[in-house]
């Protein structure tokens, strides 16, 4: 049986063209549950500096959800959500590689530099700036302990690295 849910960390890096590999895992999630090689990627929520990813299962069931609480409102609260939940999101093909380019509007919103941490949502994945997310006031000793490995396994330190300043 495959997995059908999105679980597990894991850091990628970003390439110089914003390119960036998404875990084979969960691609594998992601035509598991659509037969696409399409991810949707936004903006992260409830004050989260980071960006959600999800296929377009998730999609449909966000607008169903949106659907059942506004119906057809035309409300500034019905139309602020609208906006967040459908407009700040953009569809990205995944190329042959697994890899997606990351716009540079979504970099900018979620923070992301050289690296990027994936975490598994079960619905949904967050893609974050691992020492960003390392800093977050919520996380928990089995969540740093899962990071810091992952960041010791490529090399990386477990502290933010200085700036690289341009030529």
């Amino acid at each position: 049986m495959s997995n059908t849910s999105y679980t597990g960390y894991f850091v990628n890096a970003v390439d110089v063209k914003s390119r960036l590999s998404i875990p084979a895992v969960f691609r594998d999630v992601i035509t598991a549950r659509t037969a696409t090689r399409q991810v949707v990627l936004g903006p992260g929520h409830a004050g989260r500096r980071c960006l959600v990813a999800y296929d377009e299962t998730h999609s449909a069931k966000l607008k169903s959800d949106f659907d059942a609480r506004h119906g057809a409102s035309i409300s500034a609260e019905a139309h602020a959500e609208r906006a967040f939940l459908f407009g700040s999101t953009q569809t990205l093909g995944i190329d042959d590689a697994g890899r997606v380019v990351l716009p540079a509007g979504l970099k900018r919103a979620g923070g992301i530099g050289s690296h990027v941490l994936f975490v598994g949502g079960y619905e949904y994945f967050e893609l974050w700036d691992p020492w960003t997310f390392m800093a977050h006031p919520l996380l928990v000793d089995g969540q740093r302990f899962m990071v810091e490995g992952e960041l010791e396994a490529r090399g990386l330190p477990l502290e933010r690295p200085p700036e690289r300043q341009s030529p």
